[in-house]
């Protein structure tokens, strides 16, 4: 029997020309040592029309500064160069659907909508994780992003394929996350964490953004590392409420199935001191959900700022 690296090599997947600066904010995001100001500064102002949208983005109501950035530098000050990098790699991501035209667009956009949700959600669980960092906060926005990496290749290499099985109506709650991909597998020549895990290692992703492509939905298998292990759980956590909380990139699912999942259980016995119930957890994710909104809409949008018609209190934002 074949391997599945050797089936893969046959399918020769591509991989969407992914923007120089989305590369170099992972490459930051692993490396805290430069985590700072000054680079995170440098990569920005190399491509004007991320310095565009960064000020766009801190300008809009969600961030309610009481007086406009005119510069990407004071964007980076305000903001923070982790939230910065984070940004970078959100907006590179809605870079590549402009190279995704016709039935796949909608498509891409609500896998878009859905990593971004994602991301968010992993950050602010890794923010109120005991042994938190900013690397790992950082990290683990990026991994949230990313996670679905394997799917916006198979959407690039079968859209017409990937259009329709993923907007197959009939992939409901009940179909779990193991039977996707084994339809996957059927329809593609290799699921989704496949595609993504060998494409992420042609690119030399980092390597715990690689681990979480590729266990995302196996979180109770080790990667070889407790702080990436971390991430992972925190991914698959977040990776679920996203699908709870209006965005699912498939079918929607009610919190009962999001708690009958075993991540759930393992990350609430990680989490104790922070969630001694499985009911905090739901409350301060529910909690959230004007936030989570908020982002999203901010993040996808590329009209006027002024689009957010009430301001959005953020736990984020600076004073």
């Amino acid at each position: 029997m074949a391997s599945p690296r050797a089936t893969l090599s046959k399918l020769e997947l591509r991989c969407p020309p992914l923007p120089q600066t989305l590369m170099e904010a992972m490459e930051l995001i692993e490396q805290p040592e430069k985590l700072e100001v000054g680079p995170v500064t440098e990569m920005v102002q190399r491509d004007p029309i991320v310095v565009a949208r960064l000020l766009q983005i801190v300008n809009s109501a969600y961030y309610g500064l009481r007086h406009p950035i005119s510069s990407a530098d004071r964007a980076v000050v305000m903001l923070g160069p982790v939230a910065v990098a984070g940004i970078v790699v959100g907006m590179n991501m809605l870079k590549l659907r402009s190279m995704l035209d016709g039935p796949a667009a909608p498509c891409f956009l609500r896998l878009i909508r859905h990593s971004i949700a994602t991301a968010f959600l992993t950050r602010h669980l890794l923010d109120h994780d005991a042994a938190r960092s900013m690397t790992r906060i950082g990290v683990g926005f990026t991994s949230g992003l990313l996670h679905d990496f394997g799917k916006i290749i198979l959407v690039y290499n079968f859209p017409e394929e990937a259009v329709r099985f993923y907007d197959n109506r009939a992939l409901d709650e009940q179909l779990l996350d193991e039977d996707e991909r084994h339809l996957e597998q059927l329809l593609f020549g290799c699921d989704h964490t496949e595609a993504g895990e060998y494409v992420a290692r042609k690119l030399r992703f980092p390597d715990t953004l690689t681990d979480v492509i590729r266990l995302h939905h196996e979180p109770d298998r080790s990667s070889g590392s407790p702080e990436t292990d971390r991430v992972v759980r925190a991914v698959a956590v977040a990776n679920l409420a996203a699908t709870a909380m209006g965005y699912a990139f498939t079918h929607e699912r009610r919190w009962e199935a999001c708690q009958e999942a075993p991540v759930w259980s393992a990350f609430l016995a990680a989490q104790a001191a922070r969630y001694p119930s499985a009911d905090a957890l739901l409350a301060d994710l529910h909690a959230q959900q004007l936030h989570l909104d908020a982002y999203v809409h901010e993040l996808t949008s590329t009209t006027d700022p002024e689009h957010l018609h009430r301001r959005v209190p953020s736990p984020d934002r600076p004073d």
